[in-house]
């Protein structure tokens, strides 16, 4: 079975730190975790808890590829616990990322990209 998304993902370790964006959650100390895969449409992580299907999500990834941090608003698209482990891994969609514009977002998807054809 092929697969048709539209970016290329990269099967890569950066950091994590994240955060819902309900009322409730804002004062709360960011959760930390690392991404299991990446690509310039979303990510992939391991989350100790169980996050809804549309939760809007505030995201920093570091990577010692970037000089510094991605901050990027996305949305959870799937999330499934995981059978062997007490771990649910979480599906998020980018919304937005960078800062004032979509640099970041280009720079992260040409960079996944050219990892991507290394890696075949």
């Amino acid at each position: 079975m092929s697969e048709h998304r539209k970016f290329s993902r990269l099967g890569t370790i950066w950091k994590l730190e994240y955060r819902t964006l309900a009322t409730e959650e804002l004062n709360k100390d960011a959760l930390k975790g690392f991404t299991l895969n990446i690509s310039g449409g979303g990510i992939c992580f391991e989350a100790d808890n169980e996050i809804s299907n549309g939760t809007l999500l505030a995201l920093e990834l570091k990577s010692k590829v970037f000089p510094s941090s991605i901050i990027a608003l996305g949305k959870t698209v799937w999330c499934k616990k995981e059978d062997a482990r007490d771990k649910y891994e979480v599906g998020v969609e980018f919304w937005w990322t960078g800062w004032d514009n979509q640099d970041a977002q280009f720079a992260m998807a040409d960079y996944i990209s050219k990892q991507t054809k290394k890696e075949q």
